[in-house]
């Protein structure tokens, strides 16, 4: 998708990284932007001698982003390591990770290429079975990653700003994308402070989580690779939004729906107690919050995720309404 973050780049400044970063003079072969993503911007590179791969760049200074989204690249690089070395999660290699800004404004990195289709893309075409198959993979690699286990909560890009305890970490994040909607002027369903004095009744539920885990929070159909051939899992991308937080932050656990083969994968118990029903239903506010907030900080062409995530946010915030009317 088109958007105001993504970082343009030729393919003669592609080379230059390429023979900067890679130690020798290999040429570019094939030269190709990819365009599927929202805030990156992502090229594919082949080479002479085979090395195929993806180079990520970061949005240019310049442009305005989100809170939580500062620093976010160098949080995709270490996360992708650590899932790597700690888990079976097929996660590509980091080649380099640059962020001097010798050779462009903004950090950048480059990871093997993923020589697969996105789910998303994919999911229509399959049987029941494949899709069984897959969906329980997806579920059990995030339960792996998920136990990944940290010292305080909050976003893995931005240490300085956790804390202690998941109510507060939570509070923290959601205080930080209501004053981006503020900064740019951005209606919500509901004033910034009716909405935290709404969250701030369930701090009790979201101090039922006393250990910080390590979450993915993107882990969409369109982040997981396929192999064309096995139908299996063979790539898994976009740890830049990870968190140290209550694993059923994932949205797979119920943001866009409930996949019953994923949970039996990830082995959680369903339907949920009150109080995770309560938790997820904070998480969807904080998300699609979100998902209305950065559309006018990226300019998109169109305002169909607004429209559609405006929605969603004025339905859980009455879904938080309910839950308060039956505790009174």
């Amino acid at each position: 998708m088109n958007s105001l973050s993504k970082t343009p780049l030729s393919p003669q400044a592609a080379q230059h990284i390429v023979t900067e970063q890679l130690g020798h003079e290999q040429k570019i072969l094939s030269f190709m932007e990819l365009k599927d993503g929202f805030f990156n911007a992502a090229y594919y590179i082949e080479l002479q001698d085979g090395l195929r791969f993806v180079l990520k760049i970061a949005p240019p200074p310049q442009v305005r982003i989100l809170r939580y989204e500062q620093n976010i690249m160098r949080a995709e690089v270490e996360t992708m390591r650590i899932v790597k070395a700690h888990t079976e999660m097929p996660v590509p290699q980091i080649l380099f990770y640059d962020d001097s800004r010798a050779q462009l404004p903004s950090p950048c990195f480059a990871m093997e290429y993923v020589d697969g289709i996105p789910l998303d893309k994919l999911r229509k075409t399959l049987d029941a079975d494949q899709l069984r198959a897959i969906d329980q993979a997806t579920g059990r690699y995030l339960r792996q990653m998920n136990n990944i286990s940290g010292a305080q909560f909050g976003c893995y890009a931005q240490p300085q700003n956790n804390l202690p305890t998941w109510s507060q970490a939570f509070d923290k994040l959601l205080q930080d994308v209501l004053q981006d909607g503020l900064d740019a002027q951005v209606e919500l369903p509901l004033p910034c402070q009716d909405i935290l004095t709404l969250t701030h009744r369930y701090a009790s539920a979201l101090d039922e989580v006393t250990t910080p885990a390590l979450v993915h929070w993107d882990l969409w159909d369109g982040n997981i690779f396929i192999a064309p051939d096995t139908h299996q899992i063979n790539g898994i991308i976009d740890f830049e939004r990870a968190l140290w937080a209550d694993p059923l932050m994932e949205v797979n656990f119920g943001a866009f729906g409930i996949n019953q083969n994923f949970m039996e994968g990830y082995g959680q118990i369903y339907p949920f107690t009150d109080a995770q029903q309560t938790r997820r239903t904070l998480y969807n506010v904080y998300l699609f919050a979100i998902m209305v907030i950065e559309c006018t900080y990226r300019e998109y062409p169109t305002r169909d995720q607004e429209n559609w995530a405006r929605i969603r946010l004025i339905e859980e915030i009455e879904k938080l309404k309910s839950f308060a009317t039956l505790k009174s």
